[in-house]
């Protein structure tokens, strides 16, 4: 999906993601800003923001003194970030709808960070040398991603459930997920080095919780998979929804893993 096409699927989204917040992306968010440990006065880009998971903490972090950008092309996310940032006075945290590959500010930044986006980049490559060409020298670069074997095994099942009724969708059964490419320690230390980082250090953070059945079609509808049933009719949504809950059951899946790998790395200078 391109930039627009994302946009719109999470702005879609927004009722259950954000219903999902105080459960999964807010305590990974928090978690993400205390390895970035951003300072009192400094300059933060957090890029793929959503509702402000990491980029609310990180404007508590820097102070009055400080500036938060959060950047997201999924508008509908970004207006409950802007609600909660003017409900806690937060005025250096300003939520921009737009691509952050086209993102462009008058002054580099300290911190730099990324919670759950670059694998939704065109090119992960271009789009995290883009990012690192934002901050200042001996600035900080933070990507979160989702630790192999976790999250990502929920995918494969919600494409098999949407396949029937979305054919194209059958070239992605049994493919990579482009998250693959940064889900152990070794791969994500691997690719911040290939970015021109330095002083590079990985966290590994187990995070998990029991996934009622009842919970599962909001999750599917709060993610990326989404994006499989919009526009579907109602009874072949209904007809996705029985396939991905089964598919669960079959699998064995009643637990929600959302165990990730926090990376962090210097620009040299």
């Amino acid at each position: 999906m391109n930039a627009e096409a994302i946009g719109g699927v999470f702005s879609a989204a927004h009722q259950e993601f954000t219903g999902w917040s105080a459960r999964l992306w807010r305590p990974l968010g928090e978690i993400t800003t205390a390895v970035a440990r951003p300072a009192p006065g400094e300059r933060v880009l957090d890029a793929c923001c959503g509702a402000g998971a990491s980029a609310i903490p990180a404007a508590l972090a820097v102070g009055p003194g400080g500036v938060v950008h959060g950047i997201d092309v999924a508008e509908g996310l970004l207006e409950h970030g802007r609600r909660e940032a003017t409900a806690l006075g937060l005025d250096r945290l300003r939520f921009v709808n737009a691509d952050v590959l086209d993102w462009r500010d008058d002054s580099p930044y300290d911190l730099v960070q990324c919670a759950y986006g670059v694998f939704f980049f065109p090119d992960m490559d271009a789009g995290g040398r883009r990012l690192a060409g934002l901050l200042r020298p001996g600035g900080r670069f933070v990507v979160t991603t989702w630790l192999r074997d976790g999250m990502a095994r929920l995918v494969p099942i919600g494409v098999a459930a949407a396949a029937p009724e979305r054919p194209e969708l059958a070239e992605h059964l049994g493919g990579a997920n482009p998250s693959e490419r940064v889900d152990t320690a070794e791969k994500v230390r691997a690719w911040l080095s290939s970015l021109g980082l330095r002083e590079i250090r990985v966290e590994q953070v187990q995070f998990t919780q029991p996934l009622h059945p009842d919970d599962a079609w909001p999750f599917f509808l709060s993610a990326a998979m989404r994006g499989f049933v919009e526009g579907l009719p109602p009874d072949a949504v209904d007809r996705v929804r029985a396939r991905f809950e089964r598919g669960l059951r079959e699998a064995g899946i009643d637990t929600l893993d959302g165990s990730s790998l926090i990376g962090m790395g210097r620009l040299p200078g």
